[in-house]
This record gives structure tokens, sequence and C-alpha cells, in this order.
């Protein structure tokens, strides 16, 4: 059974070491930016600005990571400003939050989607109200009912994500772990000394990567 050479093992535990920082420096961007949103909207929705806190809250919403509350409770706040415009008689502001549910989960998804309860309720909700208004010439002679199920079956269709934006989200996941790699491998030599060309020019690697990375996530 082959061992390692002390020199290949300190390199393994570097990219271990550097694909870990930048895994937690995402999760931190990603819940930071979260909890910002969330307390944004919440000091509009305080002051009255509902539709500057639905603004907040849906971007908050669309800041996703598995075990985050913050996605959570934008999505909750934006459930009760939606009941309360129902009672309000207020049909466009609730629209405006459920769509902003909808929005921010569809947002989030990828090889599944989260908070799939929701969403279903926020399209059954979406396609209510819609089917309560005025319809346009052309579906004047539908009933309600019908109508509810056309909107309904548009509101569950769940498009895959944008083509160009996922590539750029895989380019930058590629150049990110890639360049960690190489900056492990060629920017700290066998002496443990750097090599400043090396480092500058995997460590920009890295930036770029994780930066294209993070705007494919978020626009994909």
């Amino acid at each position: 059974m082959s061992v390692l050479s002390p020199v290949l093992t300190r390199r393994v535990l570097r990219v271990a070491a550097v694909v870990g920082v930048l895994l937690v420096a995402f999760t931190i961007r990603v819940v930071t930016s979260a909890a910002s949103e969330l307390a944004e909207g919440d000091a509009l929705r305080e002051a009255g600005d509902k539709e500057g806190a639905l603004v907040h809250y849906r971007r908050a919403a669309r800041w996703y990571a598995p075990g985050s509350p913050y996605h959570v409770t934008a999505l909750n706040h934006l459930g009760e400003m939606a009941e309360a415009a129902e009672r309000d008689g207020d049909t466009e502001l609730a629209l405006a939050a459920y769509r902003a549910i909808r929005a921010a989960i569809m947002s989030a998804r990828s090889f599944y989607v989260p908070e799939r309860d929701r969403l279903e309720a926020a399209n059954a909700r979406i396609a209510d109200l819609m089917s309560s208004q005025p319809p346009p010439p052309m579906d004047a002679d539908k009933p309600r009912d019908q109508l509810r199920q056309e909107h309904l079956a548009l509101l569950r269709e769940i498009p895959g994500p944008h083509v160009g934006w996922t590539l750029l989200l895989l380019l930058g996941f590629a150049a990110w772990v890639g360049g960690a790699f190489a900056f492990t491998m060629r920017a700290i030599d066998e002496e443990d000394r750097w090599v400043k060309v090396e480092a500058l020019r995997w460590g920009a690697t890295i930036v770029v990567g994780f930066g294209l990375f993070v705007l494919g996530m978020v626009m994909a």
C-alpha cells in the first residue's frame, strides 16, 4: 500500500484547506446578504413602506442556503403581507407578494426545488386572484374555474435554469476550484515559501472564478 510523501500530503491538505475556506466564505456571503436584506425589509415594513419591504424580502428569500433561517423568515413575511393585503382587498399587493414568494423559490432551485409546499400554496393563491380579475376579451366566455385551472397549469411549469448563466456558473466553479488547486501546487514551494508571481496569478483566478460562480448562481 503506497503512502503519500510528506510534500504531496502537505499539498493535498492545502487544497482541502483552501477549498474549505472558500466554501465557508461563500456560505457566509449568502447568509449575511440574506440577513441584511431581511433587516432592511423589516425597517421599511415598520415605516409603512410595503412595496419597498416586499422588494427586500424577495431579495432576502433569494439568498438561499440550506439551514439558514433568514430566507425562511423572509418567505414568512411575504406570506403575511399577502394575507393581510387580501384581507384589506388590495389584490395588487397580494399578487405582488405571492409572486415574490414564487420568484424567490424558483430562483433558488437547482437539482431540487426548495420550499415546494410553500411554492404550491403561492401558485394556488396567484391562480385564485388572477381568475377573479376581469379576463381579457379572448377569455371572456370562459368560466372562472377554467381560468383558474389554466393559470395554475402555467404556474406549475418549472423551467430549467437559464443555459447561459448556468454555463457561467460552471465556468466560475471550475476556475474557482482549479485556481485553488493550482495555487497550492504552484504558489507555495517545497520549502513553504511564497512564489509571488504564481500567487498573484492563481489568487486572481480564484477571486474571478468565485465572482463568476456567485453571479451565475444568482442569475441562473
